[in-house]
């Protein structure tokens, strides 16, 4: 009889850092490369990602979300096996400025303390309104 062989994760190498290590004793942010995902193996021409068993979803693979565990509730799984309505806590980024508790929007400050949003103009002819979807303004 064989026994799994339990990975153990291992903290970053690198001075200060908290991230798990991914290859070679490092974290993504201090250099390691991911493995690249698996494609489907049922066809060769298939694009998709494999999920389970080396096959995406369109060639059989079974995936399915997780209903939240609160008898009656058909939400989808957060954490803990609940949903957000019944008690799952999503940590947010919050501003670094000191007295803050604004949302993170970029570099990790909020958008009060100097943070700003990117908006991309409309890539539609001679318009000058701020795209919202696919590149293009309400109007187009």
């Amino acid at each position: 009889q064989q026994q799994r062989s339990s990975k153990k994760k291992n903290k970053c190498s690198h001075p200060n850092c908290t991230n798990w290590a991914v290859k070679s004793g490092i974290c993504i942010k201090h250099g390691a490369t991911p493995s690249a995902p698996r494609r489907c193996t049922h066809i060769s021409g298939c694009t998709s990602y494999a999920r389970s068993q080396g096959l995406c979803i369109k060639h059989g693979a079974t995936w399915t979300k997780k209903i939240c565990s609160v008898e009656g509730c058909q939400k989808y799984v957060k954490r803990n096996g609940v949903c957000i309505s019944h008690g799952a806590k999503v940590e947010r980024k919050v501003c670094s400025v000191d007295g803050c508790n604004s949302k993170v929007v970029r570099e990790g400050v909020c958008q009060k303390h100097g943070a700003k949003r990117e908006y991309k103009q409309c890539s539609a002819e001679d318009c000058t309104n701020f795209s919202v979807l696919r590149g293009v303004c309400v109007k187009h």
